[in-house]
């Protein structure tokens, strides 16, 4: 379906803007429990950017390492581009983790003279240490390539692999040659090894090509039945695609939950965390995906409480509000979200704007 360029930027920028707002809000709660949480902010939990900014004794609240992460997923594409003009590859992918590596304080994988190849290496603002989680350090620093969905590097299911792939799904959305579902999965692969590292990352990738391509509702209509649809669909090619892969029924039934739960809210307005805690904390893949979902599909025309709900719980809140984020942002767009969030009160957000502008700019030359 063609969009106008005009659309299309909207919807880049919206994903990857939306997906750092959700991760800041969570950043500045991850690992508290929800005493803390409801204590700190009261009964709705964590609210605004300007709260998460106060958290960190800073003017802006902080992204987490699944921003920075999912930046990185994006300059590698874009380089990917540039190297050949064909559609990138994973292992561009994992050249820009291993600089990702270097801004954590780790060069020995920059070495080579000609190196770094890419332009976020230069951004002093993502030489930050955030919580970068540990499968991911780990494979970077001990491998010279990544694993694949045959070849697994190790058995972590964890969401690192989940949270930093939506720039594949945005690629995808205008480049036919860019297989979202598979080249999520080979991007998460290249550090988590176990189905459930991956599976989530080629779900998440797929449904944001989905999503950026879809009509938006009018102003006095649902983007609920959108939502929907393009979950039910890329369900549909998941579940074909990953037949062979026994893993992949744990998801299907999570993401079957997350959408059930999901209308058991809108009908009768119960109790998101009751229904997040049937998810699970969102500290694995499948988990995070499923959360993120949720409080999307649940909240569908409201991207603020939909990043609110994703967050406000004791588990990953940063990854989940990531990944809710990047899902109803590539539906809605920036504009939609400027008015639900002050994004001056959010880290960088020039910065991420340049990253998807790039990124769509790149590829529509490609295209």
């Amino acid at each position: 379906m063609e969009r106008s360029f005009d659309t299309l930027r909207d919807r880049f920028e919206g994903c990857l803007l939306a997906g750092a707002a959700g991760d800041a809000l969570g950043y500045a709660i991850e690992f508290w429990s929800e005493g803390e949480i409801f204590h700190r902010f009261g009964e709705d939990g964590i609210q605004t950017l300007a709260q998460a900014a106060e958290v960190v004794h800073e003017n802006v609240a902080h992204f987490s390492d699944d921003t920075q992460m999912t930046l990185f997923t994006a300059n590698g594409l874009t380089y990917g581009m540039e190297r050949t003009g064909a559609a990138p590859e994973a292992r561009d992918i994992w050249l820009a983790y291993q600089e990702w590596l270097g801004t954590q304080g780790d060069e020995s994988r920059m070495t080579d003279p000609a190196r770094p190849k890419m332009r976020l290496y230069g951004e002093r603002a993502l030489h930050a240490l955030r919580a970068p989680g540990g499968t991911c350090l780990t494979a970077l620093r001990t491998r010279s390539k990544g694993g694949t969905p045959e070849r697994h590097i190790n058995h972590s299911k964890g969401c690192g692999g989940v949270m930093r792939v939506a720039p594949i799904g945005l690629l995808a959305s205008i480049r036919d040659d860019v297989d979202a579902l598979r080249l999520g999965a080979e991007a998460a692969a290249l550090t988590h090894g176990h189905p459930l590292g991956w599976l989530p990352a080629g779900f998440l990738s797929s449904l944001v090509e989905r999503l950026v391509l879809c009509d938006a509702a009018g102003p006095s209509a649902s983007n609920e039945p959108l939502l929907r649809a393009a979950i039910e669909d890329t369900y549909a090619e998941f579940e074909d695609r990953f037949s062979d892969v026994p893993e992949a029924d744990a998801l299907c039934v999570l993401v079957k939950d997350a959408l059930r739960l999901a209308r058991e809210e809108r009908e009768n307005e119960q109790n998101d965390l009751q229904h997040i805690h049937q998810l699970g904390e969102g500290w694995v893949g499948e988990e995070a995906l499923a959360i993120a979902l949720y409080a999307c599909l649940a909240h569908p025309d409201d991207i603020a409480t939909a990043l609110r709900v994703a967050v406000n719980h004791k588990g990953d809140s940063d990854s989940t509000g990531a990944v809710a984020g990047n899902i109803l942002g590539a539906l809605v767009g920036r504009a939609q979200l400027e008015m639900a969030f002050d994004l001056t009160k959010l880290e960088e957000p020039n910065l991420i704007v340049r990253v998807a502008d790039s990124l769509l700019d790149y590829a529509s030359k490609e295209a």
